[in-house]
């Protein structure tokens, strides 16, 4: 069907989200920048990295704008104190039950402390870096530390379930990785989630190509979708997904992504607001 043809979506409410937050100094400008520009609504951060501390004060200059969320990591190591796994294996232990919960609860316990540190409280929301937060094992460290710590109000949880209408391979293979059961297991203990997740793709497209893509998932995706992003101003000699990054930038900043967003129906909003919360329940698990 023609989109100039069609009937109009009805209103839907995102989040956007930029992930990686204090990885380096370009992620961290780009940031700011599309937060100022009102184009994303959430950011997570990379706890360990050693640029946390040093960028904390300019991201709370605008912390009134977005919700600032955790990017649990158990698979880059970014500083010298570092203690992490190979994706790949970690995704195989912990489907065979096999990881450490004791070392998985070291790590979990570790970042939000280092988080709760320097912001002065617990993070609005919590995310993965490479999704590690919905994986068996990892799920519930995570859900059951959150608990314990008996928050006035809990963070919220990004599912990472791609909408109906995304056939991308890639998506459906994160989705399969753990995200129903996290989404279960939230609705279980009163946590507040997302419903699914966009911006998955194979960081190699051009401009052009990840506009379009841009679009479909903007047809695709319902209310409550979290659209992930991963600008940045500058590409990373160590960062094996830099030109996609800059790439994300140019199109994010963009009037091209804003027309998109209002021939959509969508507005972008904090998930403090557009998930609803709960009081915790007990953790039964305990």
């Amino acid at each position: 069907m023609n989109r100039d043809s069609a009937e109009p979506r009805p209103p839907r409410r995102w989040v956007v989200c930029v992930d990686d937050f204090a990885l380096h100094r370009g992620v961290i400008e780009a940031t700011l920048a599309l937060i100022k520009l009102g184009r994303v609504t959430a950011t997570s951060v990379l706890v360990d990295s050693p640029n946390w501390r040093p960028a904390a004060p300019e991201l709370k200059a605008v912390a009134d704008q977005v919700d600032v969320g955790l990017h649990l990591n158990l698979t880059q190591a970014l500083d010298l104190g570092s203690s992490v796994w190979r994706l790949p294996s970690l995704v195989v232990q912990s489907a065979l039950r096999l990881v450490p919960r004791w070392r998985v609860r070291n790590l979990v316990e570790r970042q939000l402390d280092g988080f709760a540190d320097v912001w002065g409280r617990l993070p609005e929301f919590v995310d993965g870096h490479h999704h590690v937060h919905q994986l068996p094992v990892v799920r519930d460290v995570l859900v059951d530390s959150l608990l314990a710590r008996e928050p006035r109000t809990m963070p919220w949880l990004r599912i990472c379930l791609p909408p109906d209408g995304d056939e991308d391979y890639k998506a459906r293979v994160i989705g399969m990785l753990g995200a129903p059961p996290l989404a279960e297991l939230a609705r279980q203990e009163g946590i507040p989630a997302s419903r699914c997740l966009v911006g998955v793709y194979g960081f190699n497209l051009r401009r052009d190509a990840y506009l379009a893509k841009v679009r479909q998932w903007l047809e695709a995706g319902g209310e409550g979708t979290v659209f992930m992003c991963h600008p940045s101003t500058k590409v990373s000699a160590k960062d094996p997904i830099g030109e996609a990054r800059r790439m994300e930038l140019g199109v994010l900043a963009g009037e091209a992504y804003a027309a998109a967003l209002t021939r959509a129906g969508v507005t972008v909003g904090r998930g403090s607001a557009l998930f609803k919360t709960r009081p915790p329940t007990l953790n039964r698990r305990a």
